[in-house]
């Protein structure tokens, strides 16, 4: 079965995948003088934290193909969700943590890889 997606190309398995969604608000929200929240929703951040370990050199390429593309910077991404269903979503990096590089007997690995990935949706223009 298919985990992870980057366009059309099939990722490693992560060791560690987290999905963070919260609510994105406008700049008059607070709570009132009742402790009532109040203000609009702008829209919905979701955002992919995946962290690999022992990647071979060619699977850290494949992953900054991506990543580290200056000419297209959002790119779609298929994962299983949080609902257990397989979604596409065109997500923005920020860039890239490794964590030092190690070896074994015969090949040089990344150690850990780390990536968050930025979505945004809702009614409100969001940046």
């Amino acid at each position: 079965m298919e985990y992870l997606k980057f366009g059309d190309t099939d990722i490693a398995v992560p060791t560690t995948f987290t999905i963070d969604k919260k609510k994105i608000m406008s700049d008059n929200a607070g709570l009132s003088s009742t402790c009532k929240y109040v203000g609009d929703v702008k829209g919905l951040q979701t955002t992919l934290h995946i962290e690999w370990a022992n990647l071979k050199p060619q699977e850290v390429a494949i992953i900054n193909e991506y990543v580290l593309n200056v000419q297209d910077a959002d790119f779609p991404v298929t994962y299983l969700d949080e609902t257990f269903n397989m979604v596409t979503v065109r997500f923005r990096a920020e860039g890239t943590t490794y964590e030092q590089w190690g070896w074994d007997e015969k090949r040089q690995l990344c150690k850990v890889l780390s990536l968050d990935l930025y979505a945004y949706s809702g009614t409100g223009e969001v940046t």
